[in-house]
């Protein structure tokens, strides 16, 4: 199989100062299940964009033996189940169109035409296009009674299994796979895992580290100053990377070491010599031979030499330094997150949130009844399905408008809480001015972005500039920003690295409030659930029993 060759790539976008690609050389073999990893912000989907051919390299080139294929959830929601899957594969509706206008004309130039259409038609497998999108839908359970339905009727999940049906429909083209667990739950994400090792190979960004083990053979991981490849399952190469990095952070401490010893060492010669310059000073002026009993140009001529090698000395110290120097390796220092004090002592007697056979909808219950009690320093993830509810009984509890509850929910009147939502809130602006305007304290801010792996001058452009997962850091901080006894954060880690992923959990482990979250990284949930409720969609009436 070919491999797609990236050679001396650099890339910068026009708004921003900092270079994202400098000289970047990487060979990717189309037949590897790889996952492209890094941190947010380190360029994963401007990486599958350039490998996609819609961005322009600053400098470099990508050869591209085989036709590459970017997955996008952007899709006309108009459009039936069928026609967005198929639309993703290729435009074979508008060819098979054009095919059969050219065919009515029937003239000469409509004629070559229509050879030339039916040639590509062919090529890229439209004769066969119905076939394998319907092997692939049902691959990825979905039914044939959703094939007409409108695409924007259908869950998030349901429409990333549908468009990604449609990408591994087009037998010609190498997947590029951008962040496809986002919308699915965790039956959703296992059988998408599940169907992603059943392929032949794909470029895939993903931080969900449970979906990269089931569906992955190799690593490609973008650092801060190198492009590491590894054939292995996720977890291997991340033990091994933060083995790795322990190791230069050790080896780092040692050079730092022996550099401050060798900068010492000039300095102490230094001084000595300079201490003999200055007897030899002393005696010029104040003494006279006869008096000191010594010889002036004798002690002068010590006193250069000594100076000399001192100098000498120093030049040697100087350049031992530089090279210890060219042996550090400049890692990003890590700030610890921390989850602010509730604003007042939370109850400790009494639940801070208690339901009772509690339901919610717009006109009726949209899961079956739940009962649950929250405690401080208590975390309880919410489960289910897409469309289950999750994000509805959050709404709720926040006192969002329009929604009807059935049952009985009790808050604490002291209690204080703090959303963080789905789909971030601040995605447009200068992120200074959403700080005045909600009252947040810019500095705490700022410390929780650089805990989140994100700080300088990133955070003093617009906010439009700025990847789903800083956005994503934005919200959660934003969120941090306001002392709450109960934190309600909905899909979290949406976007978000393992590195921040591992300070939240840290975080939310420490903290003294309490948390409701919505999350389908088994994961977390596995490491942070202090309990568990899972909502059931309520039959609807009439319904199946």
């Amino acid at each position: 199989m070919p491999n797609l060759i990236c050679r001396g790539l650099s890339f910068t976008y026009g708004s921003s100062e900092s270079t994202l690609f400098h000289e970047l050389d990487l060979i990717i073999d189309t037949r590897w299940r790889a996952a492209l990893v890094g941190a947010n912000g380190r360029g994963k989907t401007t990486l599958l964009r350039l490998l996609a051919g819609e961005l322009t390299p600053d400098r470099g080139e990508i050869e591209r033996p085989v036709r590459t294929l970017r997955f996008s959830d952007a899709a006309d929601p108009a459009l039936s189940v069928w026609e967005a899957a198929r639309a993703v594969a290729g435009p074979f509706r508008a060819w098979e169109q054009e095919i059969d206008r050219l065919l009515a004309l029937g003239d000469e130039p409509a004629l070559v035409r229509y050879g030339e259409l039916e040639n590509l038609y062919r090529t890229r497998g439209g004769y066969e296009i119905d076939v394998r999108l319907a092997v692939e839908l049902s691959a990825l359970d979905m039914p044939e009674t959703l094939f007409q339905r409108p695409l924007g009727s259908l869950s998030g999940g349901e429409q990333t299994r549908c468009l990604l049906a449609g990408l591994f429909a087009s037998t010609d083209a190498y997947p590029l796979i951008d962040e496809p667990t986002n919308h699915l739950d965790l039956a959703g994400r296992r059988l998408l895992a599940d169907y992603l090792a059943s392929k032949p190979g794909f470029l895939l960004v993903s931080h969900d580290r449970a979906f990269l083990d089931a569906a992955i053979d190799h690593v490609i991981a973008l650092n801060p100053d190198t492009v590491d490849v590894q054939r292995s399952d996720y977890s291997t190469w991340r033990r091994e990377h933060l083995g790795r990095l322990e190791d230069q952070a050790h080896a780092n401490r040692l050079a730092r070491k022996e550099i401050r010893r060798l900068e010492d060492a000039a300095r102490s010669r230094r001084a000595g010599a300079e201490a003999r310059e200055a007897d030899k000073t002393a005696h010029g002026r104040r003494t006279l031979p006869s008096e000191r009993g010594g010889d002036s140009g004798f002690i002068g001529a010590r006193a250069a030499r000594q100076m000399k090698r001192a100098l000498a000395a120093e030049r040697r110290a100087d350049r031992a330094a530089d090279v210890r120097r060219e042996t550090l390796i400049d890692m990003e220092k890590q700030y610890p997150l921390r989850v602010p004090e509730p604003p007042t002592p939370p109850p400790r007697r009494e639940p801070l949130i208690r339901a009772s056979a509690l339901s919610v909808g717009w006109t009726s219950g949209l899961f079956e009844p739940v009962s649950f009690e929250l405690r401080a320093g208590e975390r309880l993830a919410l489960l289910g399905a897409n469309g289950s509810g999750k994000t509805s009984l959050l709404d709720l509890l926040t006192g969002e408008s329009g929604l009807v509850p059935a049952g009985d929910w009790h808050l604490h009147g002291r209690v204080r809480l703090s959303r963080a939502w789905q789909i971030p809130r601040w995605r447009r602006g200068l992120l200074r001015t959403r700080l005045a305007d909600a009252g947040l304290d810019e500095s705490f801010f700022r410390q929780v972005m650089a805990a989140l792996g994100v700080r300088g001058e990133v955070l003093d452009g617009p906010l439009e500039q700025l990847s789903q997962g800083q956005l994503k850091k934005v919200e959660l901080a934003r969120s941090l920003c306001t002392p709450a006894h109960v934190y309600l954060w909905d899909e979290p880690l949406n976007y978000l690295d393992v590195d921040a992923r591992e300070r939240i959990e840290a975080a939310l482990l420490a903290a003294e409030a309490a948390f409701i979250f919505v999350e389908h990284d088994a994961a977390f949930v596995d490491r942070l659930a202090t309990g568990r409720v899972t909502l059931i969609p309520a039959r609807e009436e009439n319904g199946p029993e």
